[in-house]
Order: structure tokens, then sequence, then C-alpha cells
């Protein structure tokens, strides 16, 4: 199942959403307004006009069900717990490699407004083209984890980071065989580098909208 003539990518795309969202005073990031829609209804239609299954990966799913319900694509949606909350993004890589039903995974931070299926799928043609595990962008010298494609291959080393207590994203990265989108590649591609670009804070959200967030 591939993305050509409309057809979807056997892969799961994935939404984190289970951060605790400290810099907004708690608001879920993936709620935030842009353009009419929440950051989450961004997603998923984006990641569903590429994937034949979403996962929204959070401990909170009664904050989430209205727009899942909401979602009119054709790619069935599911919200799963972290298997071990509060543990950061190498949980949630944990809990969607387990529930996916597919081999390869498109995983995303909830706080990106503009997460690109034209992305993810140069990256899954570089990781397939070369057998790695993985693949995810460099930009300006710095790797980004959070709109990157994983193999399940990748679940036993994230589990043995998890048992150690290392939860840095880096770490898997360095574990896992890897390929990298450099700046160049993308270029070539005709892809722009907008995709990686997050909200973290009010301050970046107000430079975005124009609109305070009120807590």
């Amino acid at each position: 199942m591939e993305r050509y003539g409309g057809q979807r990518h056997a892969m799961t795309g994935v939404i984190l959403a289970g951060g605790q969202n400290r810099r907004m005073g708690g608001q879920s990031k993936a709620l935030l307004m842009y353009e009419g829609d929440t950051f989450l209804a961004r997603q998923l239609a984006e990641l569903g006009s590429l994937c034949a299954e979403l996962l929204v990966v959070t401990q909170e799913p009664e904050r989430y069900e209205a727009v899942v319900h909401a979602f009119s694509g054709e790619s069935p949606v599911r919200i799963i717990p972290d298997l071990q909350p509060g543990r950061g993004p190498l949980a949630g890589f944990q809990a969607a490699m387990r529930a996916a039903s597919y081999e390869e995974l498109w995983i995303v931070g909830c706080d990106m407004p503009w997460v690109d299926a034209e992305a993810a799928k140069a990256l899954s043609e570089l990781r397939s083209s070369t057998g790695a595990d993985a693949a995810v962008a460099k930009i300006d010298g710095r790797l980004h984890p959070l709109h990157g494609v994983y193999l399940k291959s990748c679940l036993p080393e994230a589990e043995r980071l998890l048992a150690a207590n290392d939860l840095r994203l880096m770490r898997l990265l360095d574990s896992v065989a890897l390929q990298v989108a450099d700046d160049s590649f993308l270029e070539r591609k005709g892809i722009s580098p907008e995709f990686i670009r997050n909200i973290n804070d009010p301050d970046e959200y107000e430079r975005l909208t124009g609109k305070r967030i009120r807590f």
C-alpha cells in the first residue's frame, strides 16, 4: 500500500501527546489552534494522507477524543497510553511500536503544526533503500528525531534504554542503523525544512498566531 494514486503506505502514523506541557501552563499543545484547526487535527489529516493506521499516544484520552472522533479521514485512529507514563518520548516510542499494526512508523511530536507527508515519504524511501532501522532529518547540523521514520526493529533498543533509565532519544539514534536526510537531500527533493518546526512556549505561539495563550 503506497501513497500513489491516493493509496496509503503500509505504515503507522504516530502522534506523541503524552507530555506535561509545563511551558504551556498545562494547556495541551496538541489542542492549540492554527489556521482554524487544532494542531492535532492538522496532524491527523497529514499523517492520514500517507499512513494506513494512526495512533495517538497519551495518558489523557478524554482530552483528545472529540478531535479524533471528528477526524474524517479513511485511516483508523486509536488512542493508546504510554506503558511507562512520565518517562518522555522514548516511552511513547515503546508504546507505539508495541501497538502498531505495521512494521514502519512515522512518529511526530504533537507540537509540530507543519508535519509533512512528502518529507515522511522521502525519509521512508531513504530508509528502505539502505535497509536502515530509522531515518530522520538533519537540518542546520541538528538531528530531528520527532519527525522520523522508524521500524519496529528499534523496539528492543528502546526498551533496553528505558530499563537503563537512559531516556534520551539521541541515544536511540546512536544505537540503531540510522539514515540521515540532510539539508541538501531535502533541497533536491523540493521539501521545505519547515516540517521540523515546533511550538514550545507561549511566546512562540504568540509569534505564530498573534494570540496570547490565556492560563
